[in-house]
């Protein structure tokens, strides 16, 4: 009797789109540091309005999208509902904000948020966030 033996190759994913959505671009150089130690490719980009963050959807496959709760007026869960439609495929999205009310954390739980962070963001707590999100 012959026994087959199958072995599974694992493809694990080193290459990411991420999105900072904020009209800082502290943000991103945060996520950047936050990143550096991660073994992987990561493309940044930043939305500084909420009309490119839309447009960018509709061009790019973000695996990761950074929201700050509030951008231009618009809270963080409003804009997930602009941009569902135009995404290429769903990423995992962090909020960060210095305060998220109760009906506002409520509806980034229906949206399927990963995580809310406090503001100002702090890089390890950052750092941590995405390598829990991404699963790395």
């Amino acid at each position: 009797m012959v026994k087959a033996v199958c072995s599974r190759v694992s493809k694990v994913k080193t290459n990411f789109n991420f999105l900072a959505v904020d009209d800082d671009s502290t943000v991103l150089k945060i996520a950047e540091v936050a990143c550096r130690p991660f073994d992987l490719h990561i493309k940044f980009y930043q939305a500084a309005s909420v009309h490119t963050a839309i447009d960018l959807s509709k061009r790019v496959a973000f695996d990761l999208i950074l929201l700050d709760h509030d951008i231009g007026g618009v809270q963080g869960w409003e804009l997930l509902d602009y941009l569902r439609p135009s995404l290429l495929i769903q990423p995992i999205v962090l909020v960060y904000s210095g305060h998220v009310d109760a009906l506002s954390r409520a509806a980034y739980k229906e949206r399927a948020v990963h995580d809310i962070l406090q503001k100002p963001l702090n890089i390890s707590s950052l750092g941590f966030s995405i390598r829990r999100a991404l699963k790395i």
